[in-house]
């Protein structure tokens, strides 16, 4: 018996040696099966991430004459360092792999190289990659998969285990998320632009299903390029939206009024006199001139700063720190992406005698904005909070749904009454006398709330006089809510940097597009007694003839086609209304003229 073992061990070493000193390459390894990584879609079915056949580029040692040579050819192919390749390609037996899932450009150089008989020894064989078609739209939600197929971040990872390929012969299931593509781009553009007008360091729009907390778009840039993600610092690849905390400021005003209304501290008619100065707290809070007497409402209306101070006397701290975590604040949404921070909210115990009155205007807490925009559901369900959700289904690869995601209530927050207060609140904030009057949308109830908030010089631990964050959470109609819209521009740069100016503008031209889009009714809020029908008549651009019509009121998507025109530059400015132009109406056109219209 050991005489055969002998002999079979012999035999085994005899052909494993054979192996190791033959010169034939192996066959080239490829994929075990027909599998593939689920794809990732919007909800109408747009594929955001799909999984698509590369190349990889190994060697075969012994076929490679000279290492060194070889090195410097095909480095600058595929961007790795000569000398390092060097190293790896310089042993003399086996295989190795070089780079996997090499560009199609890369592929197409490394054969072109080959056909010129160079690169003796280095092959291609096929292999699976990502690729997201989308590039940097909706990167932060989509996330990225590493070279081993794996899911490392967004929803790549939270959702490995219904995207990821079953056994050898397998397909993963279908991710379909609650993101309007359509949506996104609008969103992403405004964003884009909003970026550049101010140098922001950040800009963020988010909007949200009122009635479920479905994420509709999700817009955070500047960004990344998930098809390229390497190449991006971790700074570049973070999902702002969950994982940057930040101080509010003033649009955090619906909570802690709606805090003091819940726990009965004040109610909707209370009043506040004030006098531009809240003396209790050292340095003393201020508001930007002297309110005189404010209402509950008017304290959102105008953002009083004062009042909102005087209004937290009525309530009992922990009561007070009680109802912000009820919103949300100071822990995890709990959405299906990761890396998202919980925000900080400070206990009782450790609070100074000014934390309840700074608290009341958006101080000394710190949010991220996914949490105010969930927050905002609160409002807009009857007092109930919703859990935000990016996934809307799951379904299997023959199309059978296997999991449907909805409307996940958490927790009642406040009653009914109170939710339709702050609405009301909302909604005066954007009557001509509120901070949020350049929101206000002819037909449509809108409730918004505004805040610019001084960020904390980390050199000094001071607030900056220099740096700002500006906001604004917008909910439309408020009489029956469609969405909920969260802006915000971190660190605008220029003499512009109120909310109600840089922001609150841009939000009101997204609502030329939502409005439609999502079929929201738009009425006449003059309503009048009228027997018969009256008959509007459509919004049209008057046609330029031998002079210059008159294009006060128009809005500016109506103003579009004359960008189009090659005999008249046109200069749009502003976001709204055509309030001046100039040449004036009625002025001789000329050919090649230049004509400004500004807008409010």
């Amino acid at each position: 018996m050991f005489a055969l073992i002998a002999a079979a061990a012999v035999l085994i070493v005899a052909r494993y040696s054979r192996i190791m000193v033959s010169s034939a390459p192996p066959p080239s390894p490829t994929a075990l099966g027909p599998y593939e990584r689920g794809p990732i879609l919007d909800r109408n079915g747009r594929i955001l991430a799909v999984q698509t056949e590369l190349q990889t580029v190994w060697a075969w040692r012994p076929d490679i004459v000279d290492p060194a040579a070889t090195a410097r050819e095909l480095a600058p192919l595929i961007g790795q360092n000569p000398a390092a390749l060097e190293a790896r390609l310089g042993g003399r037996t086996g295989s190795v792999t070089i780079k996997r899932t090499i560009s199609p450009a890369e592929s197409e150089a490394i054969r072109a190289a080959r056909s010129n008989g160079g690169l003796q020894g280095i092959r291609l064989r096929p292999d699976y990659g990502r690729s997201y078609p989308e590039q940097a739209s909706l990167a932060a939600i989509l996330g990225y998969v590493g070279a081993d197929g794996y899911g490392l971040a967004g929803i790549e990872r939270t959702m490995e285990s219904e995207l990821a390929a079953r056994g050898t012969n397998g397909f993963g299931n279908q991710v379909f998320l609650t993101v309007d593509m359509n949506i996104q781009y609008e969103s992403e553009r405004l964003a884009l632009e909003a970026l550049a007008r101010h140098q922001a360091d950040w800009v963020t729009i988010l909007t949200l299903d009122a009635s479920n907390g479905g994420i509709l778009g999700y817009a955070s840039v500047p960004g990344f390029d998930p098809n390229t993600f390497g190449e991006f610092t971790d700074e570049q690849r973070r999902n702002r939206p969950i994982a940057k905390v930040y101080e509010p400021g003033s649009a955090f005003k619906v909570f802690t009024v709606a805090s003091f209304l819940q726990l009965g501290g004040i109610g909707f008619n209370s009043t506040f006199l004030t006098d531009g100065v809240y003396r209790q707290t050292s340095p003393p809070i201020r508001d930007l001139t002297n309110y005189g007497v404010v209402d509950t409402p008017g304290i959102v209306r105008l953002s009083s700063n004062v009042a909102a101070a005087i209004a937290s006397e009525t309530v009992p701290q922990r009561a007070f720190y009680n109802m912000l975590r009820l919103f949300g604040f100071g822990e995890e949404t709990g959405i299906e992406l990761n890396g998202e921070e919980r925000g900080l909210l400070a206990r009782p115990e450790t609070w100074s005698g000014r934390t309840q009155a700074t608290l009341a205007i958006g101080q000394e807490i710190a949010v991220t904005a996914l949490q105010m925009a969930a927050g905002a559901t609160v409002f807009t369900n009857n007092g109930v909070l919703l859990k935000p959700n990016i996934i809307e289904k799951v379904v299997s690869p023959n199309g059978r749904l296997l999991r449907s995601y909805g409307r996940t209530p958490v927790r009642e927050v406040v009653s009914p009454t109170v939710a339709s207060q702050i609405l009301a609140a909302m909604e005066q904030a954007v009557s001509p006398t509120g901070t949020a009057w350049r929101l206000a949308y002819p037909g449509v109830r809108v409730g918004a709330k505004t805040g610019t908030a001084e960020k904390l010089d980390p050199a000094t631990g001071r607030y900056s006089s220099t740096a700002f964050i500006a906001s604004t959470l917008a909910i439309l109609p408020v009489d029956a809510p469609r969405v909920i819209v969260y802006m915000l521009i971190d660190h605008p740069k220029g003499q512009e940097f109120l909310a109600g100016r840089i922001v609150a503008p841009v939000l009101r031209e997204y609502f030329d597009f939502l409005v439609p889009y999502l079929s929201i009714p738009v009425g006449d809020d003059r309503r009048i007694a009228h027997p018969g029908r009256i008959q509007v008549t459509p919004v049209s651009l008057p046609p330029i003839t031998e002079r210059i019509p008159d294009y006060s009121g128009l809005p500016k998507r109506v103003l579009v086609p004359l960008l189009d025109r090659d005999d008249i530059s046109v200069h749009i400015e502003g976001f709204g209304w055509v309030a001046s132009q100039y040449p004036p109406p009625g002025a001789p056109f000329e050919r090649g003229m230049t004509l400004r219209l500004e807008l409010e």
